[in-house]
C-alpha cells in the first residue's frame, strides 16, 4: 500500500479524459438499450419494405388489364399515352355565347339596335357581333358577306359542306385538338346565318376513328351590329362582361372587328375576342385553346371576295391537332407519388429521439451529476454531438443502402455524392435543433409529443403547402434558385 503524500495535488481532469469518460458513458447506456436501437435502425428498413410490396401489387394489377394501345379495356392514363400518327380534323367553330349570356339591351347596355332582354326567355337572341373601322361602307360590304344566308349542310358530304358554313359552338374548348368537345358534348352545333329559316335544323354525320358521332346543327341568327370607332366597342364589350356593370350580368358578344385604314388597296383589321375561354387545365401551366382561326378567316374571306368576286373562297376546311408520338404513361409508383412525404418523416424520427435523450439527461439529473463530478461543458456538448452525429449518419447509411438494394428510384436515380453531403448537412441541422429545443422542456413525455408533432407538421406542411409555393410561377423569385 503506497502512503499518502499531502504534498502531491490533484488537479482536474484533462479535457480528453473527460471525452473518453463521457464517450465509454454514452456506450454503455446504449449497450444496455441494444434493442431500442436495432429497432431504431430497423425503422427504414420497415418503410422500405412497405414501398416495394406496395408497387408490386400495384403493378401486378396493372398487369392483369390490357395495356396495348386500341384495347378496349385500356384505362385512360394507358390511352393517353397511344401515339395519334394522323390525328382527326375537326370543323373550325365559332366561340357562340350561350343563349342566356347573348348581349341584350339592358341599363348598362341601352344601344336601341340590341334585342331586348325578353329573346332570352324564348332562348332565341342573336349571336352579335361589333365592327367598326375608318370605312363604314366597305366594313358592311364586308360584313354582309361573312355570314350565308341560306344552310347548304350535306349530311353525306361531312367537312366538305361544313367548311362553308360558319359553324358555332357554346361548350368550353380544351387544352388540344385531338377532340374537339363540342361533338363529344350534348350541347347542338351551330350555324350562323343572317337569318334563320324554319325547319332549318339537320343532323349531320361526323366519321372520326372509326367512329360515326351524329350531331344536330341548329340556326341561330347572327348580327353584325355598326359602332363608330373602337372606344365605343371597347366600352360595350367591358359592360357586357360580369365585373364590367353594376347589375353583374353577362351581355357576351361572339368578337369584335376593327377595320381600321382598310380600303381597296389595303387590308388591315384587329379582332377582339373573349379571352375568359382560356384557362389553366393542369397544373403544368397548359391552357386551354380559343376558337379564334374561324373570326380570322371570316375576315380574310370577305375582304377576298370583295376584291376578287363572290365566287372566290378561300375556306378553312378543318383544324387538327399535332401528330403524337407514343408517349411513357403516367408513374403510378406510389414511392414516387406518396414516397417523399414518408421518407421526410423516417429522416425527421431521428429528431424526436435526438431530443428524448436531451431531455432525459435533465429530467434525472444526470448533467448535473456528472457537472458536480468535474465534467466540463466543452466535453460534454463536444462528445454529445458528436455521439448523436454518428448514430444519424449510420441511421442514414442503412436507409440508403436499404431503398438502393432494394431498387427504390428515390435513391437510385440521384447521384450518391449529392444526397451524402445533402443528408450530412440537413442531420447536423437538425441535431443543432434538438439541442436548442431541449432547453424548453424538463419532462420527457412533453418533450417526446413535441417532438413528434413537429415531425409529422413539417412533413405535411413542406408536401402540401410550401411545396405549391416554391413551384407556383407568381412566388417571388428571390427566394427561388436562378
Amino acid at each position: 500500500m503506497a502512503d499518502y503524500d499531502p504534498t502531491i495535488t490533484l488537479g482536474p481532469a484533462s479535457f480528453w479524459t473527460q471525452a473518453d469518460a463521457l464517450l465509454r458513458k454514452n456506450l454503455a447506456f446504449q449497450k444496455r438499450n441494444m434493442g431500442a436501437n436495432i429497432r431504431l435502425i430497423c425503422f427504414p428498413l420497415f418503410f422500405c419494405i412497405l414501398f416495394v410490396l406496395v408497387d408490386n401489387l400495384t403493378n401486378v394489377a396493372d398487369n392483369g388489364k390490357a395495356k396495348r394501345c386500341g384495347s378496349e379495356n385500356a384505362t385512360m392514363g394507358q390511352a393517353s399515352s397511344c401515339p395519334i400518327p394522323n390525328p382527326p380534323e375537326w370543323p373550325a367553330l365559332l366561340q357562340i355565347p350561350a343563349p342566356n349570356y347573348r348581349a341584350v339591351r339592358t341599363d348598362s347596355l341601352t344601344s336601341s339596335d340590341l334585342p331586348n332582354e325578353s329573346c332570352r326567355r324564348t332562348g332565341d337572341c342573336p349571336a352579335i357581333t361589333l365592327f367598326t373601322g375608318n370605312n363604314q361602307s366597305l366594313a358592311e360590304i364586308l360584313t354582309r358577306t361573312m355570314f350565308s344566308t341560306s344552310s347548304d349542310i350535306d349530311s353525306s358530304n361531312d367537312l366538305g359542306s361544313l367548311a362553308t358554313n360558319v359553324l358555332g359552338t357554346e361548350t368550353n374548348p380544351e387544352g388540344n385538338n385531338y377532340i374537339e368537345p363540342a361533338f363529344a358534348s350534348d350541347l347542338p352545333i351551330y350555324n350562323v346565318q343572317r337569318q334563320c329559316t324554319p325547319n332549318s335544323t339537320v343532323y349531320i354525320a361526323i366519321n372520326q376513328s372509326s367512329m360515326v358521332m351524329g350531331k344536330e346543327v341548329t340556326c341561330v341568327q347572327g348580327l353584325y351590329l355598326w359602332r363608330k370607332s373602337s372606344s365605343e366597342v371597347n366600352d360595350e364589350l367591358y359592360k357586357g362582361y360580369q365585373k364590367g356593370n353594376s347589375q353583374e350580368k353577362i351581355n357576351e358578344f361572339v368578337s369584335a372587328y376593327d377595320f381600321l385604314n382598310s380600303d381597296g388597296n389595303n387590308f388591315n383589321v384587329s379582332i377582339w375576342y373573349n379571352s375568359t375561354y382560356r384557362k389553366p387545365l393542369a397544373d403544368d401551366g397548359s391552357m386551354s385553346l380559343l376558337r379564334i382561326p374561324r373570326a380570322v378567316n371570316l375576315a380574310s374571306n370577305a375582304y377576298l371576295q370583295f376584291l376578287l368576286g363572290a365566287g372566290t373562297k378561300m375556306l378553312l376546311e378543318f383544324v387538327k391537332e399535332m401528330p403524337m408520338p407514343e408517349t411513357k404513361p403516367v408513374n403510378t409508383s406510389i414511392s414516387s407519388l406518396a414516397g417523399p412525404l414518408f421518407f421526410t418523416w423516417v429522416i425527421l424520427h431521428l429528431f424526436p429521439v435526438v431530443l428524448n435523450l436531451l431531455v432525459y439527461e435533465k429530467q434525472q439529473t444526470l448533467r448535473i451529476m456528472m457537472k458536480m463530478h468535474g465534467l466540463g461543458d466543452g466535453p460534454y456538448w463536444m462528445i454529445s454531438y458528436a455521439y448523436f452525429l454518428i448514430i444519424s449518419l449510420i441511421y442514414m447509411l442503412c436507409f440508403v443502402i436499404f431503398g438502393s438494394v432494394i431498387g427504390l428510384k428515390f435513391f437510385t436515380l440521384n447521384d450518391y455524392s449529392i444526397q451524402f453531403v445533402f443528408y450530412f448537412l440537413y442531420l447536423n441541422l437538425q441535431i443543432s435543433l434538438a439541442f436548442l429545443v431541449a432547453g424548453m422542456f424538463s419532462d420527457v413525455k412533453t418533450a417526446t409529443v413535441t417532438g413528434y408533432v413537429l415531425l409529422f407538421a413539417s412533413g405535411l406542411l413542406g408536401a402540401f403547402l410550401f411545396q405549391s409555393f416554391l413551384e407556383n410561377d407568381s412566388f417571388p423569385s428571390k427566394f427561388k434558385k436562378p
